[in-house]
């Protein structure tokens, strides 16, 4: 098959192919590069797989400027003609406790028993590169089938135990994908691996990470939530999981966070370390003067996460009414005026502040500022 990259890339491609044979190696496309392909979509990054040690390779080409490298997991990143490219070894891969980090058992595998370690089917799927760029398809695990099919399958049935966070890459490729949904049989394995989830050596930060992957698309987050909730995912993490969908679409519908991820995974987070709710809200009192200054330098995905986790009218009035009022005039200014320099100044300010911040406030403009300090505070 055939692969539409540019001339510059076809030409990197072509000399890598040649390169790997004269080193007595075998190279490839694989994981979401072939997916793409086979799915019609033009492949954007270019990461190889290397039937051996990528290392060793990379570090034969006399053409490729190395600009990082993992000896444990035999990774290294070059730059070939201005082009990124990372470079991976075959290997075998071992989880010694459901949920950790997986360990890498040998490097430099055959290629079969590399793919067998991937989460689906679907990026099971290797294009060998060959000179001529007339790319071979290595499928073993019948992974083009479940393309077409549109079918979401991990290839062993401890997958979800292993690595919980597949069920979550899962959804991120059903969300992403149209028409793509898990197997029937996917949909038994992962609900017996929640129904007693062992969290015992579960890498929370690899969860987080995927969590902040599947939000980032503000097209998809708020189903991805939804399914999060509904289908029980969050048992990865939590047993109990008390979140109101309604209270965060709600808050994303006022506050308009750029982040959204950075909003749901720490609501997540929240909901789910403390569930009773106790001690969220903020302690301030009504004095609007108090409230701006408690939310003003918060970002708003701050005060996004605030509101859906206390529904707290303070938070509302901040974003409706105050956040908008600034200070036109500044120390500077009052001293201008003939006021001394000390703690007299930031008083002043501060009175200015609350007269602008009140309801129906006719100071607006810095000339009504100047003027109300020149009738209040000058005799």
């Amino acid at each position: 098959m055939r692969i539409k990259f540019s001339e510059k890339i076809n030409k990197i491609i072509k000399n890598l192919a040649l390169e790997a044979k004269n080193f007595g190696v075998k190279i490839y496309f694989v994981g979401g590069l072939a997916r793409d392909v086979l799915m019609g979509i033009n492949p954007c990054d270019i990461d190889i797989l290397v039937e051996g040690n990528a290392i060793d390779f990379v570090k034969s080409l006399n053409f490729a400027q190395i600009k990082s490298q993992h000896l444990d997991f035999g990774t290294i990143k070059a730059q070939i003609e201005g082009i990124d490219i990372d470079f991976a070894s075959t290997r075998v891969e071992i989880y010694p406790f459901p949920g950790c980090l997986p360990k890498v058992q040998k490097i430099g595998c055959n290629i079969k028993d590399d793919l067998i370690r991937r989460d689906f089917t679907i990026n099971s799927v290797a294009l060998e590169i060959t000179p001529d760029l007339d790319f071979k398809i290595i499928d073993p695990y019948f992974g083009q089938k479940d393309i077409k099919e549109r079918t979401l399958k991990v290839l062993h049935d401890k997958s979800y135990i292993d690595d919980p966070t597949r069920i979550l890459r899962g959804l991120d490729f059903k969300l992403r994908f149209k028409g793509f949904d898990f197997s029937e049989n996917d949909k038994k394995l992962i609900k017996n691996s929640l129904k007693t989830p062992n969290r015992e050596h579960l890498s929370k930060d690899r969860v987080i990470l995927t969590l902040n992957k599947l939000f980032s698309d503000k097209s998809r987050a708020e189903k991805a939530f939804c399914e999060f909730v509904d289908k029980e995912y969050y048992k990865i993490l939590f047993d109990y999981f008390p979140a109101s969908k309604s209270n965060i679409k709600k808050a994303f519908r006022i506050f308009t966070p750029e982040n959204t991820a950075q909003v749901y995974v720490k609501y997540i987070l929240q909901i789910g370390q403390n569930p009773s709710g106790e001690a969220l809200k903020a302690q301030m009192s009504n004095s609007r003067l108090e409230i701006y200054k408690h939310f003003k330098n918060l970002p708003q995905e701050d005060i996004c996460l605030y509101y859906a986790l206390t529904l707290d009218k303070k938070a509302l009035l901040y974003q409706r009414e105050l956040k908008d009022i600034k200070l036109n005039i500044a120390g500077r200014d009052l001293l201008a005026l003939g006021f001394s320099k000390g703690r007299i100044i930031g008083e002043i300010l501060d009175k200015v502040l609350r007269k602008k911040l009140a309801k129906n406030s006719t100071i607006i403009t810095f000339e009504d500022e100047i003027d109300y300090v020149r009738k209040t505070f000058i005799p």
